[in-house]
């Protein structure tokens, strides 16, 4: 296992106080991020009084998840973390999000209103590509199959009055039904229940009789706002999702149990927010963008403190690359968010996610194409270069036979680079079908995989109206800096800043949020339609709702706060901006004064300016959808902790020259050219040094492209600028 540790005389700031550390052996109290991947688990363990860490990573255990959680948690105490010194163990997982993209969840039931029983066939009449490709396209597999659809008797009105009381009978004998056809998980969608949830409680309340042990999701609890297809569809996966995420969160308790420790263990949602175990197993589909959603949250802190707040994250592992906007210091946030082909109804960070990670199989299609991913060797047999038996052509090993990957070990150890195999693959599934040297083949491969990562780059930031070029990109994942700088030169962006552990960001993102619950009321109403104090009432409750949910986590007064958002569009339009109006902590609700809500309708338009090019200001009234709101009980963070200068130069912290091939480009020839490699730690701080360059650590491997020079920041973070 690896082991890498930051003494405390090496720290200047307090993580309390932000005082400086003056000598002492004060209590340990640690706290764990551990972040679930597909090929490595990443662990990160951080003392609250100095500041160290210490950072660990074993290998995935795909077919049981919570075995490498348990490993990486032993691992610790091997090492002087004592579990019974740990306060909280934070976790990001793809449990439920490879449920879903795999279709591996539970068979469930679901109830509908009297006449909805056809709610998701009908679902929404988009066609991915246009209506052109409507007699080729096939609608995803259902959630919950049409034979397992119910209707009861009862119907509310979209004002939340009771039109047709619920047929009780009905429901019970529902129960009963699902109870005997061994259906352990129902999902309840009544028509109307945003407005008036009356119906579904009384649901919920007819099943703890009859069938207590089903795991029963109410539509109203889970997304209490219109669109009846997707609050129904989100209801169903995370219906869906339960019984497995009850299973796997116990598991994981477990394992913190068994290893000693008294932690609470704390699980990422999507909106970059963390929640308690027995909450994330109640609503599972709140993580499905987990373990992404806490390399965002860390690519903020680490921008913030090397000044750079205006970020693209390129967070490529094993499988898959996920790209973030920040900008000014926070991610981009979507009110709701589509994974695989299913719309999801609930608030989570702006992630775009491509098939294409270090591991991504390249293959020929056809006589000459070159295809890369979205097949990938995963952790095992995985890349041929890993020696454990891949015989397949990825990314990794094109990597390596360019040499930019040094003959070394990698992760936590256990995986020694073999070139010959990586080679072989190379040579025999790609050059030799192309015609074409492993070299050129490889090239190739990378060539096609940063292009793929340079157009999620454009989705993300063009596509937003965003040019890329005034942002920094911020690899991370064990694969990121091995792309950074070709990337950044496809999408013209001039600067690259690499944190101190790259291949660990998201296990240690976990360690830097807050406890976070969101709250939602659909209000529809047009501006010239509004009645001000009714608004400012449904803004105020749905504050209160949030707050609420802060205070019953524990968190101290003073640390408890809000932020409100209200969601517009114009009244032509079919979809929605959010604006945020308000973020304070003082642990009370603020009210939405009429100059806030001017000021919100301000924002909208410019908003859809940027975002789209152009607004309807003046032209098409406003219209306001829905207000929301996110509680949060604010977290002590650990600090970021300067480095100590040392006075080494380049020269002298260079192990020794490598052979790396590099493609040809404008001032600079390709082929084989002397490289020095630099090992991360210890690299000199503030001085400038230019490439070709590769920078080696346990965790990751950075290359500096030919015409790019780098610097080391005070953090220890790599500052890379294009010549």
């Amino acid at each position: 296992m690896r082991q890498v540790t930051i003494a405390s005389d090496r720290l200047t700031g307090h993580p309390l106080t932000g005082s400086r550390t003056t000598g002492g052996t004060p209590d340990m109290t640690w706290r764990v991020g551990i972040d679930i991947g597909g090929t490595f688990t990443d662990v990160v363990a951080i003392e609250e009084e100095t500041g160290r860490r210490v950072y660990e990573k074993v290998p995935s255990t795909p077919r049981d998840p919570s075995e490498s959680f348990a490993n990486g948690l032993g691992g610790l105490t091997e090492h002087g973390v004592d579990a019974t010194d740990t306060a909280m163990v934070m976790h990001g997982t793809t449990v439920a999000t490879n449920a879903i993209l795999e279709s591996k969840y539970s068979e469930a039931g679901l109830i509908v209103a009297q006449g909805h029983r056809e709610v998701l066939e009908c679902a929404r009449q988009t066609v991915p590509g246009g209506f052109g490709n409507i007699a080729y396209w096939e609608k995803p597999p259902r959630v919950v199959p049409l034979e397992l659809v119910r209707e009861v008797k009862g119907r509310m009105a979209h004002t939340g009055d009771e039109m047709v009381p619920l047929d009780s009978g009905s429901v019970r004998a529902l129960a009963e039904e699902f109870k005997s056809m061994g259906i352990e998980a129902v999902a309840v969608s009544l028509l109307n229940s945003y407005r008036n949830p009356g119906h579904e409680e009384a649901v919920r309340a007819i099943f703890a009789e009859v069938y207590p042990e089903c795991y029963l999701t109410l539509s109203s609890e889970l997304s209490r706002e219109y669109r009846e297809y997707e609050r129904t569809l989100s209801t169903c996966l995370n219906t869906a999702l339960m019984p497995a995420l009850t299973r796997y969160v116990k598991q994981l308790s477990g394992a913190i149990a068994d290893s000693g420790g008294k932690s609470e263990l704390f699980v990422m949602q999507s909106n970059g927010g963390l929640v308690r175990d027995a909450d994330i197993a109640t609503q599972p589909i709140k993580a499905v963008l987990s373990g992404p959603a806490a390399g965002v949250l860390a690519a903020c802190a680490f921008g913030q403190v090397s000044d750079e707040p205006d970020l693209i994250t390129l967070d490529m592992g094993g499988t898959s690359t996920d790209i973030c906007l920040i900008e000014n210091g926070r991610p981009h946030m979507l009110a709701e968010g589509k994974i695989e082909h299913y719309n999801i109804k609930t608030p989570m960070v702006d992630i775009t996610t491509l098939g294409a990670g270090g591991g991504s199989i390249a293959t020929i299609v056809g006589d000459d194409s070159l295809r890369v991913g979205p097949q990938s060797a995963g952790a095992s047999p995985g890349p041929a270069a890993y020696g454990k038996g891949g015989t397949q052509a990825t990314v990794t090993d094109a990597h390596v036979v360019l040499g930019r990957i040094p003959e070394a070990t990698l992760g936590d150890g256990s995986i020694t680079v073999d070139r010959d195999a990586a080679r072989k693959a190379v040579a025999e599934n790609i050059a030799d079908k192309l015609g074409v040297s492993p070299e050129e083949a490889a090239l190739g491969i990378l060539r096609l995989a940063s292009e793929n990562m340079a157009r999620g780059i454009s989705l993300t930031s063009v596509a937003r109206g965003r040019d890329p070029r005034r942002f920094t990109l911020f690899p991370f994942g064990g694969a990121g800096g091995l792309h950074a700088c070709r990337c950044a030169e496809i999408m013209q962006t001039g600067k690259v800043l690499v944190p101190l552990a790259p291949g660990l960001a998201c296990a240690e993102g976990l360690l830097m949020t807050d406890l976070r619950t969101d709250a939602v009321y659909t209000y529809v109403r047009r501006e010239d339609e509004i009645d001000l104090p009714e608004l400012q009432q449904a803004y105020r409750k749905i504050a209160e709702e949030a707050l609420a949910a802060a205070r019953r986590e524990g968190v101290e007064q003073q640390r408890i706060g809000v932020e409100t958002f209200l969601d517009f569009r114009y009244s032509s339009q079919a979809y929605e901006i959010r604006v945020q109006v308000d973020s304070h902590f003082d642990g009370d609700a603020q009210e939405l004064s009429e100059e806030a809500w001017n000021k919100a309708i301000e924002q909208f338009h410019d908003a859809h300016e940027r975002t789209y090019g152009y607004s309807y200001k003046g032209q098409d009234p406003v219209e306001i959808v829905a207000v929301a709101a996110a509680g949060i009980g604010e977290l002590r963070r650990p600090p970021i902790n300067e480095i100590i200068p040392t006075n080494t130069t380049w020269a002298e912290a260079n192990i020794g020259d490598t052979q790396v091939f590099f493609e040809s480009k404008a001032g600079h020839e390709g082929g084989w050219v002397s490289t020095p490699v630099y090992p991360r730690d210890g690299l000199p701080v503030g001085v400038s040094t230019s490439g070709p360059a590769i920078v080696v650590q346990e965790d990751s491997t950075f290359v500096l492209e030919p015409g790019w020079s780098m610097t080391v920041d005070k953090n220890g973070q790599i500052l890379a600028t294009r010549d």
